[in-house]
């Protein structure tokens, strides 16, 4: 004949009508939030899903009146590995940063690079607000790497032409991969912010954290083709600022 019951839980509670009756749909959820987690882009995500569907097979098996001790064991470990790298990330994303890095984080480099990788690029810079017209790149030098939080940037090429950068947008990012001088001057307008990052300094950090360079790089690539898309550069003064530098 069949076992004896052998919950985990009283049998009052397993055994309950209304129990037997959901438990079916529970292990059914759980596999859903599972597979949902293994569908997610953004590890966070996953995480908290994997930790829900664990949640529910945990449950699931807790349920049981004669549950199966491994599978229970299984999925309550996987339950708390899961939850515990999920608190981790939301620890690492929220509040490891203040309110404005928080705000440069989400708008600018969430998706090239890690929170520890960018709080080291940011401990490279200096952000800054321009009291009045502000050069940050004189053409002719090698520039520094820049980008404008808020207000926007005048682009003044040879010849009197000029164009406009705005929030988001980059400055000095050619010089900076090729080490060629720039072949325009950038400058602020008042009471714009920006973010400023002395190229020598800058690159001795990228030597040593290779996943910052490689996120870095990323975020200077969708810089560039945003700016080829725009059509914000001249093409001369384009392919003087990409020849490499002597």
């Amino acid at each position: 004949g069949a076992s004896e019951p052998d919950p985990v839980l009283p049998l009052r509670i397993v055994a309950d009508a209304r129990i037997r009756q959901v438990l079916p749909w529970l292990g059914k959820a759980s596999y859903l939030a599972l597979f949902g987690g293994f569908l997610m882009t953004d590890v966070l995500l996953l995480r908290c899903l994997l930790a829900a569907g664990y949640t529910g097979l945990t449950s699931y098996h807790l349920l049981q009146v004669r549950p199966l001790r491994i599978p229970l064991v299984g999925s309550w470990i996987f339950l708390w590995v899961n939850a515990g790298m999920a608190m981790l990330m939301v620890r690492d994303r929220y509040f490891l940063l203040g309110e404005d890095d928080a705000k440069v984080y989400s708008e600018h480099f969430e998706a090239t690079m890690s929170v520890a990788d960018f709080k080291t690029l940011m401990a490279q810079g200096e952000t800054r607000v321009a009291a009045e017209q502000e050069v940050i790149v004189k053409r002719g030098e090698v520039a520094d790497l820049a980008i404008i939080l808020e207000g926007s940037a005048e682009v003044r090429f040879d010849r009197g032409r000029t164009t406009t950068i705005g929030v988001g947008g980059m400055a000095g990012e050619i010089g900076f991969v090729s080490g060629s001088p720039a072949s325009a001057t950038v400058t602020m307008a008042p009471g714009s912010r920006y973010v400023i990052w002395p190229r020598e300094g800058l690159r001795r950090a990228l030597a040593e954290e290779p996943a910052l360079e490689k996120g870095l790089q990323l975020v200077i690539g969708r810089e560039l083709m945003r700016k080829l898309a725009a059509d914000v550069w001249f093409n001369d003064a384009l392919k003087q600022e990409l020849a490499p530098a002597e």
